[in-house]
């Protein structure tokens, strides 16, 4: 039998620009949904991701199935 995991990436728009209960709202969601998170990495203060938001950090989780 193989192991199958799923994963998601999310680069979360400038913490900044949001309160702290929204953010872990979302995060509780993941949660909620299986995936667990495994790592969380600080991208710097002038990053920006792919929509060219702003964006410090990058979270990444992991859920079995």
């Amino acid at each position: 039998m193989v192991d199958r995991f799923q994963y998601k990436v999310v680069d979360y728009v400038n913490i900044d620009h949001h309160n702290y209960l929204s953010v872990e709202e979302f995060i509780n969601g993941l949660g909620n949904q299986g995936f667990e998170l495994v790592e969380v990495i600080d991208m710097g203060e002038n990053n920006t991701n792919k929509d060219g938001k702003s964006s410090r950090f990058r979270y990444i989780f992991k859920k079995n199935g």
